[in-house]
């Protein structure tokens, strides 16, 4: 029998124990909950509460533990796993001491916080990794143009840079939201116990620095019974994902026949089974796809959420599973699309063939004539769009368009004739002129763009630096826990 239920409670048939029981999601969280315990053992040995011989006892049991140990889900979770092993080790005069002023439910609120923030800390390197493919990107194709696009529909001419650097922009907001989510994540709930603390003189601030927390959650109830920290992370997965379902529908969208601005490497691409001249682009049609699993896990969460009331609900057990489940993928996700990217090629002819075309400068025609022939903007307007409406009629272009059709067209709208120099007009009509007119802060002007490289480098920099001193400050809290272990073992 559990040794839960020998007392108030009688023995429980095995499918409601499977049903009830948190085994599955709990195989994230062995290695927590284990050095939890070591942590939590060593201040009640500092604290007075129990023996320095029963603590270098208990800690040398759960030191044999191996975190990838099978959980029978006959006792219920990853908790009563660790207790019964540690208590057939060393009888329960010794062993029952482990749980001393401390509960499960403050425990599994600290161990899935150090499992999500090892998450969080390898989905922003991953997110890194991923902003610097995008700078690699960026800095290859600073000058290769291509059409921007609203609706759609070919707006003006851009650069892949440019392009780019909205996603590389994307990305490190996101890259920011999983940095600020961290700081409330790691935040210390041991000591609250089931809901009230204890009445043993615990001292929480020590469990938390050899745990690696910065802080605590102070309000006992809030610090067993809350998860929004889960939910801040999974948000701002999930916001990452939308960012990945958008580049993945991009890249999937050039690589049609009709388009033909990106090749894929083939080994991310699949054949048919029946249609042998198949190259799908497989790994960004589920890049695309996964983002819903993620959109479904956040969205389950606030639902199990809704309304609970204080303080512990055994309903939190159910968000594990899908908090665990889009860390994984979230973080393969970045990873995929990280390797793509560095190996993806783009036509560069192709993309400078769509810019010419579907009268992407026609801003740029606008603009000239309110500074040539001095017209408000919007009368600039009207006769950039009627003298598109008239090529269009003729299946012609602005590169076709004569000097002869637009003061025609200026003088019906304007109602009077207005010189302009064709030899100053003709340039604006390219592309290239237009992108290298744009050079204003964040256009596409690669003056402009190279800037915001540089700027971007230097953010990632500092990215890379906070990633980097929240790894050490875990390492030097895991050294502290074990000095301490031996210290007592001594």
């Amino acid at each position: 029998m559990s040794i839960l239920r020998r007392g108030r409670l009688g023995p429980q048939p095995s499918d409601i124990a499977e049903y009830t029981s948190s085994i599955e999601s709990d195989v994230y969280i062995v290695e927590p909950v284990i050095k939890i315990n070591q942590a939590h053992v060593v201040m009640l040995v500092e604290e007075g509460i129990i023996s320095a011989n029963d603590g270098a006892l208990i800690l040398r049991a759960l030191n044999k533990i191996d975190p990838r140990m099978k959980l029978d889900p006959k006792l219920e979770d990853v908790h009563m796993n660790v207790e019964a092993r540690v208590i057939k080790k060393l009888g329960e005069n010794v062993g029952g001491k482990i749980h001393t002023g401390k509960s499960r439910n403050d425990q599994v609120s600290a161990a899935i916080r150090m499992t999500l923030r090892c998450y969080v800390l390898d989905v922003i390197d991953a997110l890194i990794k991923l902003r610097l493919a995008i700078m690699k990107i960026c800095q290859e194709h600073l000058e290769t143009v291509m059409p921007g696009y609203t609706h759609l529909q070919h707006a003006q001419p851009v650069t892949l840079a440019h392009h780019f650097l909205a996603y590389q922009d994307a990305f490190q907001r996101d890259t920011h939201r999983l940095m600020d989510a961290y700081k409330r994540i790691n935040l210390s709930p041991m000591g609250a116990a089931a809901l009230a603390t204890t009445s043993f003189k615990i001292n929480r601030n020590r469990v938390a620095e050899m745990l690696g927390f910065d802080g605590l959650v102070e309000n006992s109830m809030d610090a067993v019974s809350t998860r929004d920290f889960a939910v801040e992370a999974l948000s701002a997965m999930a916001l990452v994902m939308s960012d990945l379902g958008r580049m993945a529908k991009e890249l999937i969208l050039w690589n049609t026949q009709e388009v033909r601005a990106v090749v894929i490497p083939d080994e991310y691409a699949s054949t048919s089974s029946i249609m042998p001249q198949k190259k799908n682009p497989v790994v960004l049609e589920l890049v695309r796809a996964r983002a819903a699993h993620v959109y479904g896990d956040l969205s389950a969460v606030m639902t199990i959420l809704h309304t609970l009331p204080l303080s512990y609900n055994l309903d939190l057990q159910e968000i594990n599973q899908r908090l665990w489940s889009s860390c994984e993928t979230t973080l393969s996700s970045v990873r995929m699309m990280t390797t793509l990217l560095l190996k993806v090629k783009f036509n560069e002819d192709r993309l400078l063939e769509l810019s010419s075309r579907n009268f992407s400068t026609a801003t740029d025609l606008a603009d000239i004539l309110v500074r040539e022939i001095d017209v408000p903007f919007r009368t600039a307007h009207h006769i950039v769009g009627k003298l598109v409406r008239k090529l269009s009629a003729k299946h012609k272009t602005l590169e076709d368009l004569t000097i002869e059709e637009l003061r025609e067209t200026i003088k019906e709208v304007t109602g009077s004739k207005r010189l302009i120099s064709w030899k100053k007009l003709t340039p604006v009509l390219h592309p290239k002129y237009s992108v290298k007119s744009k050079a204003v802060i964040g256009g596409p002007a690669p003056k402009e763009v190279s800037r915001a490289i540089n700027r971007r480098q230097n953010q990632i920099k500092e990215n890379k630096n906070w990633y980097n001193q929240k790894v050490r400050l875990l390492e030097k809290s895991n050294k502290k826990l074990g000095d301490s272990i031996r210290k007592i073992y001594k």
